[in-house]
């Protein structure tokens, strides 16, 4: 039990490096895509609306205990502050997704689906920062990879809980009104807080990006942003298609 708390539940002193591709990252990252796909099937077979809205339920209420859980890591070992919830791309969706899902509040499903959907399968394919401070499976890095496929999973699964919402591929104007509200609130909070959250203050050490100036890559952010939106949600409307179709 000691070794378990030395290795993969207290902060490590070790030194910051990117394992994307490693190991952890492969296995964690195929466990939960065949979790993502298994599920989907199983409520393509059940076509329920009643049966997906309760997973959906179960699926906000764990993830809700995920991000709890983090905060509390956080805050136990490095002392509470406003910067302890962050205000990412992806923390901002894990701190408003679970409460959607657990009340499933539709009217927020078109503003927030393709931006969960966008950050969870961002983060299984290149988790840049998920093991950078940690050797190798953590708690948090595990914490942190089960969150973002929950968004993933969620956001598949508002169509099929649901009597009335229905996605459209070419309408993005509500995802754009979701990432113009991240954007915000990462401005803001990179401003009070003096942490760049969203790349607000600078780029850190991102390939190419890094090498221009703030604010003048987001002349090429933004662009890259609202194309990443339009092809999000022209890969979930194919993937609503194939789910609620029936045999």
């Amino acid at each position: 039990m000691n070794y378990f708390y030395e290795h993969f539940f207290k902060p490590q002193q070790v030194i910051p490096q990117n394992r994307v591709f490693s190991p952890e990252h492969i296995i964690i990252t195929s466990i939960l895509v065949c979790l993502i796909i298994g599920s989907m099937m199983i409520q393509k077979q059940k076509r329920s609306k009643k049966f997906s809205q309760q997973v959906m339920m179960i699926l906000g209420l764990i993830m809700l205990f995920l991000e709890i859980f983090r905060i509390a890591w956080k805050a136990y070992y490095y002392g509470f502050s406003i910067r302890t919830f962050r205000f990412d791309w992806c923390n901002q969706v894990c701190m408003v997704l679970p409460f959607v899902a657990i009340f499933k509040i539709e009217k927020i499903y078109p503003y927030i689906d393709t931006l969960a959907f966008m950050g969870g399968v961002g983060v299984l394919a290149y988790p840049m920062w998920v093991f950078y401070d940690y050797a190798g499976i953590h708690i948090m890095a595990v914490q942190s990879m089960i969150s973002h496929g929950l968004m993933i999973l969620i956001a598949l699964m508002m169509p099929l809980a649901s009597k009335e919402y229905r996605r459209k591929s070419k309408r993005i104007t509500k995802p754009l009104i979701g990432l113009g509200i991240l954007l915000v609130v990462a401005y803001v909070a990179s401003n009070r807080l003096g942490v760049s959250y969203l790349l607000m203050k600078d780029a850190g050490d991102l390939p190419i990006i890094s090498l221009i100036p703030y604010p003048y890559y987001w002349i090429l952010l933004l662009p890259l942003m609202v194309l990443g939106i339009y092809i999000a949600r022209k890969l979930l409307v194919l993937i609503d298609k194939w789910s609620m179709q029936t045999e």
